[in-house]
């Protein structure tokens, strides 16, 4: 059965800027595969997905400051519905 769920951010810094969706809704997302890109003004990261799914609605545009916890992405997945976790942000280069 399908259950969807929250892309959200577990951020160590106080806030991120979200820069870029690397993927549009209606892609589909592989575990760990980067969804998009944010920056905490020095570095930019990469957000992975937890989970595999079916991206279905973004709701930050460029320039949003992203706390933690906030949601970034809804995304569908196949299964059992289970818990999905905040995900830390990952540095690029």
């Amino acid at each position: 059965m399908p259950f969807m769920y929250e892309l959200k951010v577990a951020a160590s810094e106080p806030s991120y800027t979200f820069v870029q969706r690397l993927v549009s809704v209606g892609s589909l997302v592989g575990t760990g595969e980067a969804v998009c890109t944010v920056t905490d003004g020095a570095m930019d990261f990469h957000v992975p997905a937890p989970r595999q799914g079916l991206v279905v609605e973004w709701f930050v545009e460029h320039g949003a400051v992203i706390e933690d916890g906030d949601s970034l992405a809804r995304i569908v997945c196949e299964g059992t519905e289970v818990e999905v976790q905040a995900v830390e942000p990952v540095r690029l280069g």
